[in-house]
């Protein structure tokens, strides 16, 4: 263990607490304070009151601080030493803290205002810190769960200086650095606000980077540091103070990688002016760095098709720096800002571990521009909402609607939080009526669509329109077909905005609750072709409805003609659709169409690609029944039992087991097995089975037989009152016609009955009259003597 303090340690409250706060220290106050646990992070707690704690076994990777919550901490690094300051409100027992391996080297020292605790760091490891009821824990590796999406302190400028927000801020303590000599002004946090990600520079001071509070290398007598209710806040001569145009970021990327700059927007062109000069008059060895600058000048006053193209021809002269992570880094956010999503998409990573939290924000925002992954994309931009705040004024004004509006539609409820203190103006408003509607506040939501529909802005007026005609679809205030036509009206702002694929699917949806199906497949095609289409996550579920309802409506017109044109738009779209059992069922439908139109080749195709995609045993079976039919069509009676065979499952309800065994009689008929397909549908009331068994009996002259048949299938089909179709009349003209060659009188009695006189004039009228009078019973060569 490493012994006292260096001696030139100093430290001393910034912020001294009340007197009856301060009369806490001492050695009274030491007595009567209670003991907080110490232990190794795999220990369990010692219960309160029992005293203090004993040695525990140590953690080789992590070990608990006994900190509690009312205190504050810092912890950064200087040199070789990580340093976490501990603003004592009172003792702390550390009498217990003890580690191994990295943490044998683990010191502390207690003062009357602080506890110092110190690590010395062997090696570029990094250290991590993470907060829980017990205290915090200290780790070489990060805290279960990741480092990632740990918070981080983005500095804001305010009114009364510069404000580095925390949940609940703890004290300010002065402390001289032992490796500088500088003077360190130390806030600290009570709760896990995190840290500064990357040194800054300032005029009279440094920012230093931390993993948890805020410490401030003074270099000026003026800088001070102080608590406030939203943080901690840094002033000069106790006032806010203009930063000589240097921008307030926590981080590598915005600083330096971007070089932005929040300076007025003469001042940004000027400097943009300036860059150009520098690069054009430029040596060879510094003309690239002067390039960067200049497309970086150009970057921060907005101009990201200039930094675009001014990277672009920098790279062509000098290829091999496109290797350096902050030119891919400035060559991807000009390509994302300037609507390039494919040159954008860099964004996405990989970047260095050092600058993966900070990178965040960015890619927020290119997956928020690419549709996909929307609550990530929330939920990254709502961790560094402030970030976008201190941005220069072109691209603070472009990018931080966009993440307002991102975080407010798709955002978590812990993410909505970050949009409490949003600017005026109505980009802002649309924002807040969207995260009033998903925090269940419908009625002031859809009063401020309402309003919103009618704004300046033609964006916002556009984006307000399409909610409040999809409100006032789903409560029912407008049809379908009327909201589809509204959304049609929208087009050529929705365009104007980049909205034009997105408003298309809402249509197309209007359209498929209106049950138009092809004009909903219009929509979509439409939608896919947009060149800018940011939506295409949404697509296959709505094409995938859409050709479901396609697919199982009833034609809409003549039923060839309708069938044609049905199939013709199912065959087009379906290399559209993934594979899966939604996919399945439409190809399933769209076989029984071929089927239909007499292409039982096309249709056996069909299904033998729809059944590996099919999941649910009945869904499988139905479809292998199909591709039975078809090749019992085909003239191919073994594949059609291997068909039946390879989707057969023992858990089919009876319904769907007594329609295969048609099937399978009919395999069996067309291998000339009449003997087997009576067996099959023996006892069968199946409408199907009993006319097949009818026709077997006609076949062989059993008459009565096929009679009996016939007279079942009759009493199901043919209702007692009610018009009769063609169908119906046909039948009845089959039973009249086997019961007269079986000579059964009591059948001719029941169909003639059963019919009345609801059969149409004609021949087949006289045929069944003749059929039916008294003593009509005639012989087979009578019957088939019948016009």
């Amino acid at each position: 263990m490493l012994k006292g303090l260096p001696s030139s340690w100093r430290a001393s409250l910034m912020d001294p607490p009340p007197p009856a706060t301060a009369s806490a220290s001492g050695a009274a106050a030491a007595r009567n304070a209670p003991k907080a646990p110490s232990r190794a992070q795999s220990t369990p707690a010692p219960q309160p009151g029992t005293g203090a704690s004993q040695p525990a076994a140590p953690s080789t990777n992590r070990i608990l601080l006994p900190v509690p919550p009312r205190m504050g901490i810092a912890a950064f690094q200087s040199g070789d030493r990580f340093i976490i300051v501990v603003d004592n409100a009172e003792p702390m027992d550390t009498s217990a803290l003890r580690g191994d391996g990295l943490f044998s080297t683990l010191s502390v020292n207690t003062l009357p205002d602080a506890t110092l605790i110190q690590v010395r760091l062997p090696d570029t490891r990094r250290l991590y810190l993470s907060q829980q009821a017990e205290g915090w824990v200290l780790g070489d590796r990060p805290p279960p769960g990741g480092d990632d999406d740990r918070r981080v302190i983005n500095p804001q400028y305010t009114d009364i200086g510069i404000l580095y927000p925390m949940r609940r801020s703890g004290r300010v303590l002065s402390i001289s650095d032992p490796a500088s000599g500088d003077r360190l002004l130390v806030g600290t946090s009570t709760t896990d606000d995190g840290g500064i990600l990357s040194l800054r520079n300032g005029d009279g001071y440094d920012v230093w980077p931390t993993t948890e509070g805020v410490v401030i290398a003074a270099h000026s007598a003026r800088i001070d540091l102080k608590p406030v209710p939203s943080g901690i806040l840094l002033t000069e001569d106790g006032k806010a103070f203009l930063d000589h145009g240097r921008a307030v970021y926590a981080n590598d990327v915005d600083l330096k990688w971007l070089g932005l700059r929040d300076l007025p927007l003469d001042v940004l062109s000027r400097r943009y002016h300036e860059a150009l000069l520098a690069a054009a008059d430029s040596d060879p060895f510094h003309r690239f760095t002067r390039r960067l600058d200049a497309a970086k000048a150009a970057f921060s006053m907005g101009a990201f098709i200039e930094a675009r193209g001014i990277l672009t021809v920098a790279l062509q002269d000098d290829p091999e720096e496109a290797a350096l992570p902050d030119v891919r880094f400035v060559l991807a956010a000009s390509a994302l800002l300037s609507g390039d999503l494919d040159g954008a998409s860099m964004l996405d990573g990989p970047w260095p571990a050092s600058q993966k939290r900070a990178i965040q924000l960015w890619q927020g925002l290119y997956l928020a521009s690419t549709g996909r992954n929307q609550a990530e994309a929330a939920h990254l931009l709502a961790r560094d909402f402030t970030r976008l705040k201190s941005y220069p004024g072109p691209v603070r004004d472009l990018l931080l609607p966009i993440a307002a509006e991102e975080i407010s539609r798709h955002g978590a409820p812990d993410d909505l939080a970050a949009l409490d203190d949003l600017p005026a103006g109505s980009p802002y408003r649309l924002a807040t009526a969207f995260r009033q509607l998903r925090s269940g506040k419908r009625d002031i939501a859809y009063a401020a669509f309402q309003t919103l529909a009618g704004d300046q802005n033609p964006q916002v007026a556009e984006k307000a329109l399409e909610e409040k005609t999809s409100l006032d679809l789903a409560d029912g205030h407008i049809k379908p077909d009327a909201a589809a036509e509204i959304f049609d009206t929208m087009m050529p702002d929705a365009r104007l905005a980049g909205r034009e694929a997105t408003v298309r699917l809402m249509q197309a949806d209007a359209y498929m609750q209106a049950r138009q199906w092809n004009d909903a497949l219009q929509a979509i095609d439409v939608a896919r072709a947009y060149p800018d289409m940011t939506s295409k996550d949404k697509v296959a579920p709505l094409l995938s409805r859409a050709l479901t309802g396609l697919a199982d409506s009833p034609p809409s017109g003549p039923e060839k003609t309708s069938l044609l044109h049905d199939a013709a738009t199912l065959k087009v779209h379906l290399p559209a659709l993934p594979p899966g059992p939604q996919k399945g069922n439409i190809l399933a439908s769209y076989g029984k169409m071929l089927l239909k139109l007499g292409l039982p080749d096309d249709a056996a195709q069909a299904f033998s690609d729809a059944i590996p995609m099919l999941v649910a045993p009945d869904l499988r079976a139905l479809a292998g029944a199909a591709l039975a039919e078809a090749d019992i069509e085909r003239a191919q009676p073994q594949e059609a039992a291997q068909a039946l065979a390879r989707t057969d499952d023992p858990t089919l309800p009876n319904e769907i087991r007594t329609s295969r065994q048609v099937i399978a009689a009919r395999i069996a008929l067309a291998t000339g097995d009449q003997a087997k397909a009576l067996s099959l549908l023996h006892d069968s009331t199946n409408a199907s089975a009993l006319d097949i068994t009818a026709r077997i009996h006609e076949g062989r002259g059993e008459w009565a037989a096929a009679a009996g048949d016939v007279r079942r299938m009759a009493a199901d089909i043919i209702p007692p009152t009610g018009p009769l179709t063609e169908a119906q009349q046909a039948l009845a003209l089959r039973l009249a016609s086997d019961a007269s060659q079986a000579a059964d009188q009591p059948i001719l009695g029941w169909i003639t009955g059963r019919v009345g006189d609801r059969m149409l004039d004609g021949d087949r009228g006289r045929v069944f009259k003749l059929l039916t009078a008294p003593g009509g019973a005639m012989t087979a060569s009578q019957a088939s003597a019948l016009p």
